[in-house]
């Protein structure tokens, strides 16, 4: 009696091979989407920053206000350098512009002004939110009346950074 040799697989071993290997995407999925989730929200952090450190630096080198401002009515439809400080939205002077990821909530009081030394008035604050699997994760920029920009996890609680980085409650900035 002669015996043949099988090759490949049977329908039986495809069908569990795939059955293990969909558990365990299941199972990897929702941390994915986490991961995924935080990246964009620290993304959107970094182009605020870089957003703030522009207005800065464009405002020293021109010698005249510059201003980080809202597209349209809210922070989460974008965002601009504009050199025109005195405009209340993006206009015929912007520098740079920046689409934020729409799972992203940005929230912040007024546009962010700079002065031609590279001052800002206050200690404004930009919260970002994203919601990752019902829990809601938020950064927090700070910037300090000299411009510096401190990013922390966590909400903004009303404190900002002095010129040396130390919190100062936000009512007492010089």
């Amino acid at each position: 009696m002669v015996t043949t040799a099988q090759r490949g697989l049977s329908l039986i071993e495809l069908l569990t091979a795939l059955i293990i290997l969909s558990v365990l995407v299941s199972l990897a999925a929702p941390s994915f989407s986490r991961m995924l989730t935080e990246q964009r929200l620290r993304q959107t952090s970094n182009e605020l920053r870089i957003s703030v450190v522009t207005a800065r630096a464009e405002a020293i080198k021109r010698g005249e206000s510059v201003a980080v401002l809202p597209k349209g009515q809210r922070w989460s439809d974008g965002w601009c350098v504009e050199s025109n400080a005195s405009a209340n939205n993006c206009g015929t002077g912007v520098i740079q512009e920046f689409i934020p990821d729409k799972s992203i909530a940005l929230a912040t009081a007024d546009a962010i002004t700079f002065n031609a030394w590279g001052r800002v008035s206050g200690c404004p604050q930009l919260a970002l939110s994203a919601s990752i699997a019902g829990e809601i994760c938020q950064v927090c920029l700070s910037i300090s009346t000299d411009g510096r920009v401190v990013t922390e996890p966590g909400s903004c609680s009303g404190y900002c950074p002095n010129s040396s980085g130390d919190p100062v409650w936000r009512g007492a900035c010089p």
